[in-house]
C-alpha cells in the first residue's frame, strides 16, 4: 500500500501527489452545500451534497449522546460505537467517570451510573457553517447534576479534511458539582477508532510519536492514525482551544493489538475540576479527519485556523 502524506488545510491538497479533481467533480464540489437530516428522537446526519461527513445521536435508550459515525473525507468511517471489548465507547463521546459520584463514562461495570439525556434542540441549521445547539441534561440520582449546553459546528469539507467544532458549556444549576479523574486518566472528549486502526500511530503539537510519552503529555492537538480499511490510510485529530481550562490539556491516548483511542482529558491522573452552584464551565474542541498521514506544520496552520476563527469554523 502507497502511503502518501495529505496536506492537512482546508485550502486543499497542495503539493502532495495527489490526482486533480476531474472538471465534473469541481463542478459537484462547487454545487454541493450542506444538509441535515433529522430522524426524530434518533440522530441527525450532516451531509455536503452527496456526502456523508457525520451523524450527531441523541437516542432516549443511550446512555449518551455523541457522534458516530464521523467519516474521512473519502467516506470510510473512522469510529466505533459500543464495542464488544468496551461497550461504552461511543464514536466521538464527552463523558466523565465521576461527576459527583457517578459514572456518565461506563454502562455495564459496578458503580452508581449516570446519564447524559438530550432535552432538546435550540439550532439547526445549515449555515454556513452548519449548527447544531442541543441541550442534555447530566442526570444522576435522579437530579439534574449539570445543564450542558451542546454546540456543534461543521464548514463545508475539502478534499483533506472533514471538520467540526463541539462546544459544552455545563453548568451547576443547584448544587457544587466536581469532575473527578480519581478513577481514569481518559475522562473528556474522546474518539473510539476502528479495530483496523488498532495499534495506529500518535502525532502531537509537540512532535511526540511514541505513544507512552503522548500518553498524558499537555499539548494544542493530538492526532492518531492507521489504516483505515482497504488501500486506506488515515486518521483524526483532536484540538484543544486555548480558552479551555487547564490549555493545553493532557490527552490520554491507547493503542495496542486491541483499539486505538485518545481523548482530550483535562483531568488526566487525579485532576479535579470544580463548578459552584449556578457556575459554569466551557470546553471547546475541534476534530478533523483526514487521510493518509499528518504534517506537523499543517495541523499546526489548520489549528492556528480554528483559533483565529473563534473556535467556530467560520
Amino acid at each position: 500500500m502507497t502511503n502518501r502524506r495529505v496536506c492537512l488545510t482546508r485550502r486543499g491538497f497542495l503539493g502532495t501527489g495527489v490526482a486533480a479533481l476531474t472538471p465534473r467533480a469541481e463542478s459537484q464540489q462547487r454545487d454541493a452545500s450542506m444538509r441535515l437530516a433529522h430522524t426524530k428522537t434518533e440522530s441527525v446526519a450532516f451531509l455536503y451534497g452527496p456526502q456523508h461527513l457525520f451523524d450527531y445521536r441523541y437516542s432516549p435508550t443511550r446512555p449518551k449522546t455523541y457522534i458516530h459515525p464521523l467519516f474521512l473525507p473519502n467516506g470510510v468511517p473512522v469510529t466505533l460505537d459500543g464495542t464488544e471489548d468496551h461497550i461504552h465507547h461511543r464514536g466521538l463521546m464527552l463523558a466523565w467517570t465521576d461527576v459527583n459520584g457517578y459514572d456518565f463514562w461506563g454502562e455495564l461495570d459496578a458503580g452508581e451510573k449516570g446519564r447524559i439525556v438530550h432535552q432538546r434542540f435550540d439550532r439547526l441549521d445549515v449555515g454556513p457553517p452548519a449548527e447544531l445547539v442541543a441541550i442534555n441534561h447530566w442526570i444522576g440520582g435522579g437530579k439534574v447534576l449539570l445543564v450542558e449546553r451542546r454546540v456543534i459546528r461543521v464548514p463545508a469539507p475539502t478534499a483533506a479534511n472533514v471538520l467540526l467544532a463541539w462546544e459544552s458549556e455545563l453548568t451547576a444549576p443547584d448544587a457544587a458539582v466536581l469532575l473527578n479523574g480519581q478513577r481514569a486518566p481518559y475522562d473528556g472528549l474522546g474518539i473510539r477508532f476502528v479495530y483496523s486502526m488498532a495499534g495506529g500511530s500518535v502525532l502531537n503539537a509537540n512532535g511526540t510519536t511514541d505513544v507512552r510519552k503522548a500518553h498524558g503529555e499537555a499539548a494544542r492537538w493530538c492526532a492518531f492514525y492507521g489504516i483505515c480499511g482497504p488501500n486506506c490510510r488515515g486518521g483524526a485529530v483532536l484540538f484543544d482551544h486555548p480558552s479551555n481550562p487547564r490549555h493545553p490539556t493532557p490527552y490520554a491516548v491507547y493503542s495496542d493489538k486491541r483499539m486505538g483511542y485518545i481523548s482530550a482529558a483535562p483531568t488526566f491522573i487525579e485532576q479535579k475540576l470544580a463548578i459552584p452552584a449556578g457556575g459554569s464551565v466551557r470546553f471547546r474542541y475541534a476534530v478533523a479527519s483526514f487521510l493518509g498521514e499528518p504534517d506537523r506544520a499543517e495541523v499546526n496552520t489548520l489549528y492556528q485556523e480554528w483559533t483565529r476563527s473563534g473556535g467556530r469554523w467560520g
